[in-house]
């Protein structure tokens, strides 16, 4: 007779594969291509056990979305513990977001409406993700980074909608991720920046070549 604990761990192993598989398999081909059916050949796993773990499709989406949006909160958390600045911050955060970018096929933006649960929950993350922001962005006034009189919830959408373009558009089939960052940061960035921060963004950017 099998351990109760080995099977449990077992099953949550198999739990993470299937969503780490699943996962890559959405991101390189597309949501709407990839079917239930897929995942378990990919796997050598039966129909039956998948569905016994994930009931459907969405529900493999929703849990893969949340649980990048914690690594990457959890990446730029650590960062932050030892970067310098909130400028370095700023960076880090633009350039894992481009390196995503263009790795990942367009299609999987494009098709993520027809989920409403993920739908839903990208929403939530957005508002939140504003106002960590926004406070964010308070500390670099303080520090004398950022200009002080500015209307950084309206600042904050922008740079949403920016993102939301270069992913609609495209944009990294035509251009380098690099090339969209530092343009990026050139447009929107330095608009907000003191001479301070101006000058701590040219010399990070000129440190990472």
């Amino acid at each position: 007779m099998q351990n109760s604990t080995n099977i449990s761990t077992y099953r949550r192993d198999l739990r993470h594969k299937i969503l780490d598989e699943a996962m890559n398999m959405f991101k390189q081909q597309g949501i709407k291509k990839v079917k239930m059916d897929d995942i378990a050949a990919s796997l050598s796993i039966s129909k039956r056990t998948l569905y016994e773990i994930y009931e459907n499709k969405e529900q493999l989406l929703y849990e893969g979305m949340e649980r990048d949006a914690h690594l990457r909160m959890a990446h730029l958390d650590n960062f932050a513990l030892s970067a310098a600045n909130e400028m370095e911050i700023v960076i880090e955060a633009i350039k894992i977001h481009l390196e995503d970018l263009s790795r990942i096929n367009p299609l999987f933006f494009t098709e993520l409406h027809k989920y409403k649960s993920v739908v839903t929950y990208h929403e939530r993350c957005a508002d939140e993700n504003r106002k960590r922001s926004v406070e964010f962005i308070r500390k670099g006034v303080e520090h004398g980074f950022f200009l002080p009189d500015m209307n950084y919830e309206i600042v904050t959408r922008i740079s949403d909608g920016v993102m939301k373009h270069v992913i609609s558009t495209k944009m990294c089939e035509r251009f380098s991720p690099r090339d969209i960052f530092v343009n990026y940061v050139c447009v929107v960035i330095r608009g907000i920046c003191t001479e301070k921060g101006i000058e701590s963004i040219d010399n990070l950017l000129r440190s990472k070549g």
